[in-house]
């Protein structure tokens, strides 16, 4: 089953991080999900919002997206409000003839409220085939120019990506950098999904990724660098089912002299497929070496080879991986509760061998991990190299087909790096998991009985998506649960026990005995990783890391919980997460003083935990001081009403009755007692929610071509398989 995993210290800090970043309050919808249709159904939306020194309006097209917002200040004594034409604009829309929207400006407005100047543009265009969006800025001379744009595929998948610089001198537009990827099926619209990147990478038959040369500011982009090529297919030939990787040459430089190049195979996995050709019952994975050839005879090594036994439903019952072609490496074997089985082509199956079933395919749910295959009754997986040991186990199912738990031992050796020796160990533990009301995994606790651990997997979502994990750990089956660790978008390995083991070192520096020693300590307030090195009795390296153990979450701003109406679309997609800074204190070992010292600290820290009935939130300085503490309280149905200060005033929260959770009224209350009243003014309004539209029209019409799964027009589908047309899959 999944053991704990021992967090690294670079895995905290980006946990650390990514809890740290604020989420957006208003959604940017890009263009092409915009339409002029009205819904039948009326949505409350915000109208204005006022206080005695502020005041915002907005107001919306028959559609239900946001014209104009206005905000206005006033001084407490003061009887005229003044428009802030910094915070303040106008927003037009325009559409073509079938609804589609085809432009949207945000314009600056004046001291009256009148616009003025183009702040952003966006435009959205059908061109040969593909959706492309194209967002303009204006800069502090005036002058509007490319931002970026993108084209979206027939699955509204991001295909090509080009973000522009703009040279003021010349007046012109340059390409930064330049992304073109092709896909076999729906990748973005999982773009919040626990698993992106695996969804993303199986369904990744090519990508290109170029830059220009140092200094260059070119406009076409055949003079770009080629930075990351990429293109993988999957071939039949005869009973023998290959998946290939190619790589450009060597002297491939630029963009252009990609054209009418022959790449070079980088990668091969051969299969070897059963007699109805549903199954693989052999593999060999190889690499090429010498990528300046093209030649039949270059350097090949075979990295792996299996062999693949499976029964009449389609079942695997046993692998056995070699490394190379005869050096055992691990052996699985599995058995059944009863005669389900996943329906899997002959490329699914491929995809799917690996290490625990899990393989390369997809997870869009937890329960994926072990429905792979069929419901698993009994597994072994033995390892025979470097990691020699094996662990056995049982699932149980229920008679909805559902996984409620199973057991599991592990024999084997872990290292001592302090001594240089093995030592052997036995762990067995159990397993329970429970669901929530959608029928999918809600958390698994995993209790290893040989060390008295608990270790709990919360499964977060998000409208019904699976977004995240929360791990925990905990005294029983019934915690209580300590929030170790949370991600909302890495994916997670397994982790064998031997590497706890390890952990069990003690905490900071009291064991001078030779090597290295791990650091991890948690106290309920402070949490530390680290390591150091002891030579000859003294410490000569060492590094620490110590963050503030949170078990809760800050409830968020109410204000926030109106169906938030259509905003300009501002900013550049990217994929990685901005830096906000570290949430920790660094520490390396210093030898001249013989102790920790300070490498790196952050601005401020907060650590967020629960009370009986309450959640307590306590801002820390620079030096580990506590500084500030809010103590926030909800109602019987988990709303938060009020907020208290220790350093005096809080905030209480009035709600609209009949909607979700909408504000009616808050009152800040300042520590001198100074009170400050903000209501909030709703109203019926047509709206259409383009996050909502599941599917776009890439071409605006049907254009009824035909693709294969990898991408590749086919003028007339002859062989049988699925296809592609419209956007839909058909089976021939």
């Amino acid at each position: 089953m999944y053991m704990k995993p021992l967090q690294v210290l670079l895995t905290i800090m980006s946990a650390l991080l990514l809890q740290a970043m604020p989420a957006s309050a208003q959604r940017e919808v890009p263009l092409r999900k915009i339409r002029a249709e009205k819904q039948t159904t009326e949505l409350t939306l915000l109208d204005k919002i006022e206080s005695d020194t502020r005041r915002k309006i907005y107001q919306y097209n028959e559609y239900g997206y946001i014209t104009s917002v206005m905000e206005y200040s006033k001084a407490a004594n003061e009887q005229t409000w003044q428009l802030s034409t910094d915070q303040s604009y106008i927003q037009e829309y325009t559409f073509d003839d079938n609804g589609w929207c085809t432009s949207r400006i945000k314009y600056n407005v004046d001291s009256n409220g009148n616009k003025t100047t183009v702040v952003d543009k966006g435009e959205a265009t059908v061109e040969n085939g593909q959706v492309w969006e194209r967002y303009y800025m204006t800069d502090n001379s005036g002058n509007s120019h490319l931002k970026w744009a993108s084209a979206y595929d027939q699955w509204d998948n991001k295909v090509v990506e080009i973000v522009y610089g703009y040279d003021e001198d010349e007046n012109k537009e340059y390409i930064e950098e330049y992304t073109e990827r092709k896909y076999t099926g729906p990748v973005d619209k999982y773009a919040s999904h626990y698993h992106y990147n695996q969804i993303a990478s199986t369904m990744l038959v090519y990508e290109l990724r170029a830059v220009p040369y140092w200094g260059e500011k070119p406009t076409n982009v055949n003079d770009l660098q080629v930075l990351n090529w990429y293109k993988t297919e999957w071939q039949t030939i005869g009973n023998k089912l290959y998946h290939l990787i190619y790589r450009k040459p060597d002297e491939i430089s630029t963009v252009g002299e990609l054209a009418g190049k022959t790449m070079v195979k980088a990668e091969e996995e051969e299969y070897l497929l059963n007699a109805d050709g549903t199954r693989p019952v052999s593999v060999i994975r190889r690499r090429f070496y010498d990528m300046n050839s093209t030649s039949p005879d270059y350097e090949t090594i075979i990295e792996n080879t299996y062999t693949c036994e499976w029964d009449s439903y389609g079942r695997l019952l046993n692998l056995t991986i070699y490394h190379g072609s005869s050096e055992l490496e691990r052996t699985e074997q599995y058995t059944y509760a009863d005669n389900y089985a996943k329906q899997l082509t002959a490329q699914e199956a491929a995809m799917a061998i690996g290490i625990d079933l899990r393989g390369s395919l997809p997870h869009y749910f937890p329960e994926d991990d072990y429905l792979l295959c069929g419901h698993v009754s009994t597994y072994k997986w033995s390892e025979y190299l470097s990691e020699k040991g094996t662990e056995e186990g049982t699932y149980v199912w229920d008679a909805d087909g559902r996984l409620t738990g199973g057991t599991w031992k592990e024999t084997g050796e872990w290292y001592d790096p302090d001594n240089d020796t093995t030592h052997p160990y036995i762990e067995n533990g159990e397993v329970r998991v429970g669901y929530n009301s959608d029928g999918h995994m809600a958390w698994l606790i995993d209790h290893n009985i040989s060390d008295g651990d608990f270790f709990k997997e919360e499964y977060v979502y998000d409208r019904g998506m699976w977004i995240g994990v929360r791990e925990y750990s905990g005294e029983s089956f019934d915690g209580p649960w300590i929030l170790e660790h949370e991600s909302l978008d890495n994916y997670r390995t397994r982790h064998k026990s031997k590497s706890r083991a390890v952990a069990k070192s003690p905490a900071f520096v009291d064991d001078l005995s030779e090597g290295f020693h791990n650091i991890e300590h948690n106290d309920g307030v402070w949490s530390s990783y680290g390591e150091y090195f002891v030579e000859v009795g003294i410490v000569i390296y060492g590094n620490l890391y110590q963050s503030l153990v949170s078990n809760a979450v800050v409830p968020s701003n109410p204000e926030n919980n109106y169906t938030d109406p259509l905003m300009p679309y501002a900013g550049l997609e990217n994929d990685d997460a901005s830096s906000v800074g570290t949430q920790g204190w660094v520490y390396s070992w210093s030898v001249d003083d013989n102790n920790w010292e300070c490498a790196s600290v952050p601005q401020s820290a907060t650590r967020v935990y629960a009370m009986d009935d309450h959640i307590v939130s306590d801002q820390y300085n620079s030096n580990k001081e506590i500084v500030n503490s809010t103590s926030y309280y909800s109602d019987s149905e988990g709303r938060l009403i009020e907020e208290r200060n220790s350093q005096g005033g809080g905030i209480t929260y009035e709600y609209l009755s009949g909607t979700d959770n909408y504000l009616l009224e808050s009152v800040k209350t300042d520590a001198d007692g100074t009170r400050h009243v903000c209501h909030y003014y709703y109203s019926k309004h047509n709206y259409v929610d383009p996050t909502g539209i599941n599917e776009v029209e890439t071409s605006r019409t049907a254009d009824n071509k035909c693709y294969d799964l990898q991408g590749r027009h086919v003028s007339t589908p002859t062989a049988h398989g699925i296809y592609i047309i419209n956007g839909k899959k058909i089976c021939k």
